[in-house]
């Protein structure tokens, strides 16, 4: 039998708390509400009970067998930006006879087209399903990942940048949309910090990877760059084809070609069903395959429960992007060789594997959301203030020290994605939500990445960027506001809720949860936003 201290649930009561930290604490849905297509639904028990112990059990094979997979696919999508930097370091713009402007004319093609290429890609995913698009995403890009080795010209190196950004567009939110048919929302912050600690890992071993590569040069009369994006795209495709027969398109359907068995027995399989509905009964009322509408999309945009996450998503993460974006030409700059430079990015991106992980597990075992997003800028601040302090010359080890800080300091994005998964209390609305925010944060990229005219302005303001760090600096200021404000936002709206419940008689209460309470969403009077 399950532990005392677990809550038990029925199917015909409904308990509802409303808390700064959790969204709604209900029953599941009855058997009726249960959308036709809902995939598990004959594992569905209001009455079943499990041990901790089981429930951890079943936790661990999932992160062993799904979210394992998912860090090494992670790990080869990364590899193509991780790629264009380390190319840098290797004279990439003198061979293509390139300079900062063209380098960042593609830069910004390729976050234009990733902008483009994700909420289609949700679409389509949602209406049949992440089984085979995902890792088909991942061969397609792999292929055009391989083919820029061999490009010559600024026509080849935008549309290889353009064609790879549309295929990686969707690949964030059909990664979250993947892990939320395996993980209750409280576990789904951690496990994607675990991702995002896969893509610093990847970093770190394609910065080594890249520091021998890039001592082929003249081997076979090619530049090392050439076959550094050889094999790492060759590579890319290679995972995504192995993952192509190997990922499973849900917990009860785990059965694939290179794993022939399901994954869980019959009463792993009822755990995992019954604790995704216990945990979010609107799940219950989508099947895996959702046709999606315009509609859906512009009622998501204009939720007020969510759309402070579109202006969080276009300002916090624009400061840190030029420093990591240009570390490795910023480090040539200060004076190191190109093999320390290529070396020299390890410990930040080990840095950031250490913070992200502690900052997202620090987010879920306090429940608190806002004020863990605003740690990463408040980091930041004082150290971009450092560099305007620092003499015009020499102090490149000291510069170097504060860059990879800065890089190093914690990703809000898992706790971001999590939150929105809190807020929207609905698979569909989920979905768009979490691809809006990718592309809105797209958007944010595209402002940080170089045109012509602001090239010019940092070839004047190098090496030491003091303008640069200036406008930084606000920047991170006007983050950490955003974000308090929109917390502020959700309490208000919380408020709200809890007047216009306390106004309701207790026939009214138990009338509105029968008929109206799972229906209107996060809308509805029994939804308490978290923050």
């Amino acid at each position: 039998m399950i532990h005392e201290e677990k809550e038990q649930y029925t199917a015909d009561a409904l308990s509802v708390q409303f808390s700064k930290t959790s969204t709604l604490v209900e029953n599941p849905p009855e058997s009726r509400t249960l959308h036709a297509n809902f995939e598990g639904r004959e594992f569905y028990d209001p009455h079943a009970t499990w041990t901790p112990e089981e429930e951890a059990k079943v936790e661990l094979k999932t992160d062993i067998r799904l979210l394992a997979w998912l860090a090494l696919m992670f790990f080869a999508a990364q590899l193509d930006s991780t790629n264009m930097q380390n190319a840098l370091a290797d004279n990439f713009l003198n061979d293509l006879d390139f300079t900062m402007t063209e380098y960042g004319n593609g830069t910004m093609i390729h976050r234009i087209c990733y902008l483009f290429g994700g909420l289609p890609g949700q679409m389509v995913a949602m209406r049949y399903g992440y089984r085979y698009l995902f890792p088909g995403l991942m061969c397609t890009w792999g292929v055009v990942a391989w083919t820029q080795a061999w490009m010559q010209n600024e026509a080849g190196f935008y549309a290889t940048r353009g064609i790879i950004g549309l295929l990686e567009g969707a690949f964030s939110p059909l990664t979250v949309m993947c892990l939320s048919n395996f993980y209750t929302n409280t576990e789904l912050g951690f496990r994607i910090a675990i991702l995002s600690s896969g893509i610093n890992i990847a970093k770190v071993l394609s910065s080594l990877l890249a520091a021998g590569l890039l001592t082929m040069r003249g081997v076979a009369g090619k530049p090392g760059w050439f076959w550094l994006i050889l094999i790492n795209g060759l590579l890319i495709f290679m995972i995504g084809l192995v993952s192509l027969f190997y990922l499973p398109s849900g917990p009860t359907r785990t059965q694939t070609v290179l794993w022939r068995k399901p994954w869980f027995s019959k009463r792993e399989q009822m755990i995992m069903v019954n604790r995704l509905l216990r945990d979010d009964a609107s799940k219950g009322r989508t099947g895996t395959k959702a046709h999606t509408s315009m509609r859906d999309i512009w009622n998501t945009i204009r939720d007020p429960g969510l759309i402070g996450f579109w202006f969080c998503a276009s300002i916090i993460y624009i400061a840190k992007s030029p420093v990591n974006q240009y570390l490795v030409l910023n480090l040539r700059q200060l004076g190191f060789s190109r093999f320390e430079s290529s070396v020299l990015t390890i410990p930040s991106d080990f840095l950031r594997v250490v913070t992200v992980l502690t900052l997202t597990r620090s987010s879920g075992h306090f429940k608190e959301k806002a004020f863990h997003c605003t740690v990463p800028t408040c980091i930041e601040l004082p150290l971009f203030a450092t560099l305007l302090l620092l003499p015009s010359h020499g102090y490149a080890w000291v510069r170097y020290a504060i860059l990879t800080l800065i890089i190093g300091s914690p990703s809000s994005h898992p706790i971001m994605v999590s939150w929105i998964s809190c807020n929207s209390f609905d698979p569909k609305k989920r979905g768009i939500a979490i691809a809006l925010f990718g592309t809105i944060h797209e958007v944010g990229s595209v402002a940080a990445t170089p045109t012509k005219k602001s090239t010019e302005k940092r070839e004047k303001d190098k090496p030491y960027y003091y303008t640069g760090n200036k406008v930084l600096i606000s920047i991170c200021v006007a983050s950490v506001v955003v974000i308090l404000s929109f917390r502020e936002v959700l309490r208000h709206l919380n408020r709200k809720k809890r007047k216009a419940w306390a106004e309701l008689s207790e026939i009214e209460q138990r009338d509105y949860n029968r008929v109206e309470g799972n229906k209107l969403g996060n809308k509805s009077l029994t939804f308490a936003f978290s923050y």
